[in-house]
């Protein structure tokens, strides 16, 4: 398939920067139901439950996070002829009971990597501590169900990710403090980018500084 046909069908579900290989933040971030990873080989969905309370409003009661991989067909034959792309049953999933990281939960925003491996969720809102876990990284458990044989369906938690641990002291003190709808969320300007084995991810500053995590464990440098 043509690749501009990749962002003629994903483009309408998920945020356009996702699908260049990196993710440049801004304000004001937006509550996004889909992500893709570079290439558009995985795709994640998010699929927000919810519970009426009286009034009319609602209370978001968890978030399914599902993991899509792109289906590719074995022969010309099993081919659909269409300028469309198609998507398997999920691969894998992550259910969020509580919200992880303080986030509201039907703004979650998500990386996942080119290999459909691991996934990474980042705050979203205010941060006023250090020791603020601002991202979760979450790795595809495909350890075999010894009733069926079957590959796991579900995804484990490496680590959270502490703000300390990636920004300066500077950089935390700048973020912080007094905080408003308008202001920058913590990864503002920051520049999201998985290693071509898919096994590490770098944050890039705006003033170039870069902090490189180890997604099979967590581990910074």
């Amino acid at each position: 398939m043509r690749s501009n046909t990749l962002s003629q069908c994903v483009c309408i579900l998920c945020f356009l920067a996702m699908l260049t290989g990196s993710a440049f933040a801004g304000t004001s971030f937006p509550c996004l139901s889909a992500v893709s990873s570079s290439s558009g080989s995985f795709l994640v969905l998010s699929d927000i439950q919810v519970k009426k309370l009286q009034g009319g409003s609602v209370k978001v009661e968890q978030v399914k996070l599902q993991v899509f991989q792109r289906e590719t067909f074995a022969t010309e034959k099993q081919r659909v002829n269409a300028n469309a792309m198609f998507w398997g049953f999920p691969r894998w999933n992550v259910v969020l009971d509580s919200v992880p990281m303080n986030n509201e939960p039907e703004c979650t925003a998500e990386l996942i990597s080119d290999d459909g491996e691991f996934l990474v969720l980042l705050h979203i809102g205010p941060v006023f501590s250090a020791d603020a876990a601002v991202m979760q990284i979450y790795r595809w458990d495909q350890q075999p169900d010894p009733k069926d044989g079957r590959t796991g369906d579900r995804g484990v938690l490496i680590k959270n990710i502490r703000l300390k641990e990636v920004w300066s002291p500077i950089e935390i003190a700048n973020i912080t403090g007094w905080w408003t709808f308008e202001s920058p969320e913590w990864f503002d300007g920051v520049k999201f980018e998985f290693s071509a084995d898919n096994r590490q991810l770098t944050l890039k500053s705006r003033s170039g500084r870069s902090v490189r995590i180890k997604l099979e464990d967590g581990s910074v440098s």
